[in-house]
């Protein structure tokens, strides 16, 4: 199968105006000018037109659990009033809502050109009643024990089985242990381990929060106060930051994905670089809670993979890739390549993936897609402002050489 664009953007190679790439099976064999890549015998020729044909995004971070939260909660009253609020939310809906909303989730990204998402799963006994999901998914499951020990062993166990039984699904899983105010330092070492031990990789959300960096650093504050009264043994507050303290028992590694990482003191940019860790943002999200300006320029000056996400439709308008481009450039010093490079190659290196997706080239996983030229855009020299500013719908979405049905 070949594909013809007006623009090719392979992501680790130049752009080609007027481009073509050849497609076998699940995998890309050759991407090029289109007068230099001739039809063979019998091929079959897409002829996409007025299009930029580029790998297909990737969403480092997201809850599609909470697909039908839209609208539903607000923050203006702090983050730990939201937490109340979608705890309360999240009781009222019934394991259907949460399945119907997973397949929503998934509708809603396929539509903005996201062919694989890091998806971190609250529910994991949801998983068997699901069907095979449309694109490439990383399932992680959520661990948390504020209130009560978890049986690690039965969750690991039932997880890796089910995966075992299930091959036809796209990506992988690994384990999220939520954040350090709800999950303790064994659940962040069991994630470690286990990445060691089966490959795995983890995600976690650190410093989210002015509350929570409040609760590290000083042992107070709302957060501090709320888990406190829930029985938290809040022995480990005021010693640090939320990052340090996790660094410093060892179990952040190169296979882990850290979510926000807002709030950080000075020490903690060297302490995250050293971990090889990649951090994704979340821009909307951001800008939905009000932090202060997120320190994209300082992790990048220190040599951290800085990746991009939506998070969950509990703190966002929408589940599209483009967006969070569109917020990313606006609020920092970021040229529209750099940010069509944290939804491709930057995600693709944080789930051990370079090479494979996040770009065209051959050898690599035929995960597409293709945005018609938008007339609204001003024409510029630039291809990735033109997708950076894209608003349609996709003319062409690949997952592993298939259309998602």
């Amino acid at each position: 199968m070949l594909y013809r664009a007006d623009m090719v953007l392979p992501m680790s190679t130049p752009p080609v105006p007027c481009g073509a790439v050849r497609v076998e099976g699940s995998h890309v064999l050759a991407v090029g000018p289109a007068a230099e890549l001739t039809p063979q015998p019998g091929e079959e020729i897409v002829e996409l037109g007025a299009s930029t044909l580029l790998p297909g995004l990737i969403n480092a971070h997201c809850h599609l659990d909470y697909t039908r939260f839209r609208g539903a909660l607000e923050s203006r009253h702090g983050f730990t009033e939201w937490i109340k609020n979608i705890n309360g939310l999240r009781r009222s809906f019934t394991s259907q809502d949460y399945i119907e909303a997973i397949a929503e989730g998934f509708e809603m990204l396929a539509e903005n050109g996201t062919t694989t998402v890091a998806n971190i799963e609250s529910f994991p006994e949801l998983l068997p009643q699901l069907p095979v999901p449309p694109l490439r998914t990383w399932w992680f499951l959520e661990l948390i024990d504020v209130r009560a020990r978890l049986d690690e062993g039965e969750t690991l166990m039932g997880a890796l089985s089910f995966f075992e039984k299930h091959p036809e699904w796209l990506g992988g899983f690994g384990l999220s242990p939520h954040a350090p105010y709800t999950a303790s330092v064994d659940l962040y070492r069991l994630a470690r381990t286990c990445g060691e031990k089966y490959g795995m990789l983890s995600t976690t959300h650190i410093a989210e929060s002015v509350e929570e960096h409040e609760m590290f650093s000083h042992a107070r504050g709302p957060l501090f106060e709320f888990l406190g009264g829930m029985g938290r043994d809040n022995s480990d507050c005021g010693h640090g930051s939320a990052l340090s303290h996790l660094v410093e028992h060892g179990v952040i590694g190169g296979n882990c994905l850290i979510a926000h990482l807002n709030y950080l003191q000075d020490y903690d940019y060297d302490l995250v670089a050293q971990t090889g860790a990649s951090v994704v943002h979340c821009p909307k999200c951001h800008t939905y809670f009000g932090h202060a300006p997120f320190p994209l320029k300082t992790l990048r000056e220190h040599g951290v993979n800085i990746c991009l996400g939506t998070d969950s439709l509990a703190s966002n308008t929408s589940l599209d890739m483009r967006a969070e481009m569109r917020e990313v450039v606006q609020f920092h010093p970021v040229t529209d390549r750099e940010a069509v490079e944290m939804s491709t190659l930057n995600s693709a290196r944080a789930l051990g993936q370079a090479g494979k997706l996040g770009q065209i080239s051959p050898g690599s996983v035929a995960d597409l897609v293709a945005f018609p030229d938008d007339v609204e855009v001003p024409v510029a020299p630039n291809p990735y402002h033109r997708v950076v500013y894209s608003y349609g719908k996709p003319n062409l979405l690949l997952v592993n050489g298939q259309a998602p049905g």
